[in-house]
């Protein structure tokens, strides 16, 4: 059944207390290079949402432009909240990851990080727990068939203090695979798969003080410990952002506003030695950037903000390029 009806179905049988308004929102943006190509992209979306006369509120959502029709339903209430449709196919197992031990999930097929499944959420004295399960998609049979694995995921948080730990878990892996038959296949897929995986699970801790901030995290596959420090202060415009890894990477971003128009802002990250420096002027609703990068490329943009329209004017110094995009949204 599409996921879309499913998601109109589950809708249509919750008891609501009135007739939902339906909101319809969308834009269209055109892109245009010096080189000649030109690009639109269109999104257009359906959303509703009402209070039930039990006190909970459904709301429903629906993307009806893309490749493919894509739509949840969510009823929320004292219990938490429960989605059926499109969820983020890592979303449990990210909420239970405080330590930040394991990145978000990237599709091997570049199709996107959403899946058909079931996902819920709720918090009861300091002690959150999500859990969801992604629904297994598309023929599975042949080789070289890209297909979404059934997945059960669980994320668990708990907050004393200031303190936060969590633990996650994952079944199988939470992005579409092609079903390779050989193992020496699969095994090179998962070098470049990253996320979540088959069986994973990861412990992690997080603490702020002050302007400090600490998080520290534990996966099943991975050998090490992942932590990361950071420290940001503000002092008469000035505001600086320091950070530093397990890996003893660091990055230092500094911001400093000259006046209400004109801003300078800095990046400076060990990690391939990256240096950015830029400055940014605005006034009403034009906004002009500069920024020069260590490779002495120069990205420029200009920028009018028309309320429900946008217009602007970039100039990508990496690779010579210069673009005008025009959006409207409604």
């Amino acid at each position: 059944m599409n996921k879309t009806l499913i998601a109109l179905a589950i809708a249509a049988a919750l008891p609501v207390a009135a007739q939902a308004d339906i909101t319809l929102s969308g834009s269209v943006t055109t892109n245009y290079t010096d080189a000649g190509v030109v690009d639109t992209d269109a999104s257009l979306s359906l959303s509703a949402s009402e209070v039930l006369a039990n006190g909970m509120t459904a709301t429903a959502t629906f993307d009806v432009l893309g490749d493919e029709d894509q739509g949840s339903a969510t009823l929320t209430g004292d219990f938490g909240a429960l989605t059926v449709g499109e969820i983020d196919s890592d979303g449990a197992f990210q909420a239970g990851d405080v330590g930040g031990a394991v990145g978000n999930t990237e599709d091997a097929d570049e199709a996107g990080t959403t899946v058909s499944g079931i996902h819920f959420s709720t918090t009861q004295a300091g002690l959150s727990i999500t859990a969801q399960v992604n629904g297994a998609t598309g023929p599975t049979a042949a080789a070289s068939t890209v297909a979404e694995t059934r997945s059960t995921q669980f994320g668990a948080t708990y907050d004393f203090n200031g303190v936060t730990v969590g633990y996650a878990y994952a079944s199988a892996d939470a992005d579409s695979s092609d079903d390779d038959s050989t193992a020496a296949a699969k095994a090179a897929e998962a070098t470049v798969t990253a996320g979540v995986n088959a069986a994973m699970s990861a412990f992690g801790v997080s603490y702020a003080f002050g302007d400090i901030s600490l998080t520290a995290g534990k996966d099943s596959i991975d050998a090490d410990t992942d932590f990361n420090v950071s420290y940001t202060t503000s002092l008469d415009g000035l505001t600086v952002t320091a950070a530093m890894d397990n890996d003893s990477e660091y990055q230092i971003d500094l911001g400093y506003a000259l006046s209400d128009t004109l801003a300078l802002n800095a990046e400076i990250d060990s990690d391939g030695g990256d240096t950015i420096m830029g400055v940014t002027y605005t006034s009403g609703s034009l906004t002009a950037s500069a920024t020069r990068t260590s490779d002495t490329t120069v990205d420029t943009s200009v920028a009018l903000d028309f309320g429900n329209a946008d217009l602007s004017l970039a100039r990508n110094g990496g690779d010579a390029e210069t673009s005008l995009t025009y959006t409207v949204a409604f």
